[in-house]
């Protein structure tokens, strides 16, 4: 995903529409759609990012595809395209999440494990992490197999790793780290 200063502005100029127009969960909603939407289509985003195609013909598809999506956004693809900023529509998207969590006091946290959690691990991580950094937090489950056992808990830039994997690492190191000792 493309990293753009046009990306966070447009972003930004969106949260402060929407939320004078009170739009602002709307909006959120919208995005979400959209983010999934290139998520599961990769054929949009090159279509979307596409150098070769024009304006016109993306702006088409997208207002086919979001059809169903708020006028707002509707009018948001319209200014998109009229600047030649279609193509940062997923980006804008994603800035816009970042920007609409925060806003709430919203942060993610992702835990990676091998099997999927209950309902009753997820809410028990969930409050241990609420109680850390006294904001509400919303959790995802990754799941990753080569950990073995354990769990990797992510939440903004701290990561707590506390997989076999991880643990089975350090053992490894140890022991390459003390290969000076001699065998009598």
């Amino acid at each position: 995903m493309k990293s753009n200063r046009a990306a966070i502005r447009y972003a930004k100029a969106l949260i402060q529409e929407s939320n004078e127009t009170d739009n602002l969960e709307v909006i959120y909603s919208d995005m979400q759609v959209v983010l999934n939407t290139f998520k599961e289509n990769k054929n949009l985003k090159f279509l979307v990012e596409s150098r070769v195609v024009k304006n016109s013909i993306k702006l088409s598809t997208l207002k086919l595809v979001f059809k169903n999506l708020s006028t707002l956004f509707q009018k948001f693809i319209d200014v998109l395209s009229e600047n030649n900023r279609i193509d940062l529509i997923e980006t804008i998207s994603f800035k816009f999440t970042e920007l609409y969590k925060d806003h709430k006091g919203i942060q993610s946290a992702l835990v990676t494990t091998a099997i999927p959690l209950t309902n009753e691990l997820k809410s028990e991580v969930l409050s241990v992490v609420s109680k850390l950094t006294s904001k509400k937090t919303v959790l995802e489950n990754k799941i990753d197999k080569t950990l073995i056992g354990g769990f990797i808990l992510r939440v903004g830039d701290v990561e707590y790793n506390s997989s076999f994997k991880n643990k089975l690492k350090t053992i490894k190191q140890v022991f390459t780290n003390n290969t000076n000792l001699s065998i009598q």
